[in-house]
């Protein structure tokens, strides 16, 4: 009887427990090339048929009580429609299912004519539960062939400040076409993209030589360049500068790594700073970076893939470099780049929502 008692016990108490668990919903949103929205969604635990009431903003953190879609919790996917009234301002959406509401989505990369890897770092969540703020930063590749089109769509996300993070053998760093925007040019890394791609055309430049030069560049980075990333930490923490995009040659090398200590100052956990680096898969189109890269050799081909691919080596590489001259990634951080215990703050205030 004593054991029959317990079990019931434990069971009424497992009971509990599953009742008072806590629903969820996790949703992408992305864009596809009409400018339609296509929201995806899970629910944890499931639910049957709900009803998935969608709302849609302007704005990240306000919404009203407006319902401009609905669907069925089985659909796991919505497309909301690209009209002209869509199309002048970025939507953010929300979703409600039975009482559990969605955090803030939306598209975190953007299609251009001609700027690679585009995107938001907003959405992102840190260990204490803040999530970043959609529109307020991205990332991006160059923006030297930009068309009019693209500072259309540029201008609707209200960029303040542009800073070019390209390495310093860049020449004829020409103006923007973008009205009202503070361009910063902070060059890191000494060789930069343009004369490695030609040797690999010339056939001079094969795999191992891009494995070699990109690990030699992180290297670089870390070591010489670390006035230039403090420098960034000060626009970073000037609440004036936002909406703020930095960007170099494809978005993912000086980028990547500004990208990463970014993340970490603002206390995004590691396996999500990593993921982010390694999306750099999906925004880098080597079509667009190669002309004709298909039809080239095989050795040519893979010294390509190294130079306009991420691989999360290269950034561990040169964190290794990092903590084999300050001890950690900390340490390097607050001494080298200035990102002091008072700047953190300053950055989560700025960029974390509901961050006091």
């Amino acid at each position: 009887m004593r054991i029959q008692f317990i079990t019931c016990i434990f069971i009424l108490i497992l009971f509990c427990n599953c009742s008072k668990q806590t629903s969820s919903i996790t949703v992408l949103c992305e864009q596809d090339a009409k400018g339609n929205y296509l929201l995806k969604w899970e629910m944890f635990p499931e639910e049957d048929n709900a009803l998935v009431e969608i709302f849609m903003s302007e704005n990240d953190s306000i919404f009203s009580s407006n319902v401009v879609y609905t669907a069925k919790s089985n659909d796991y996917i919505a497309v909301i429609e690209n009209t002209p009234e869509n199309n002048e301002t970025r939507k953010f959406f929300r979703l409600k299912i039975g009482n559990t509401i969605s955090p803030t989505v939306s598209n975190r990369f953007f299609e251009f004519d001609s700027i690679q890897n585009f995107r938001d770092l907003g959405g992102y969540v840190s260990s204490d539960k803040h999530r970043i703020r959609w529109g307020k930063i991205f990332r991006s590749g160059s923006f030297t062939r930009m068309t009019n089109h693209d500072s259309e769509e540029l201008e609707k996300l209200a960029i303040k400040t542009v800073i070019d993070l390209r390495s310093k053998d860049v020449k004829n760093v020409r103006p923007l076409k973008i009205e009202d925007v503070n361009q910063v040019r902070l060059p890191v890394s000494t060789n930069g993209y343009n004369a490695m791609a030609q040797k690999v055309l010339d056939g001079q430049f094969l795999r191992g030589d891009a494995v070699i030069y990109t690990q030699d560049t992180y290297k670089d980075m870390v070591t010489n360049f670390t006035k230039e990333y403090a420098e960034l930490f000060d626009y970073f923490c000037d609440e004036a500068n936002y909406p703020i995009v930095y960007y170099c040659f494809l978005g993912k090398d000086q980028s990547g790594l500004a990208t990463y200590f970014l993340l970490k100052a603002l206390d995004i956990p590691t396996d999500v700073i990593e993921e982010d680096y390694m999306a750099s898969h999906i925004g880098i189109d080597r079509i667009k970076s190669v002309k004709n890269a298909d039809s080239l050799s095989e050795s040519r081909q893979e010294a390509f893939t190294i130079l306009t691919q991420t691989d999360i080596s290269f950034l561990k590489y040169g964190l290794s470099c990092i903590k084999e001259k300050y001890g950690s990634i900390d340490n390097y951080m607050t001494k080298e780049l200035k990102i002091t215990p008072e700047k953190k703050e300053k950055l989560k205030r700025i960029l974390l929502t509901n961050y006091n």
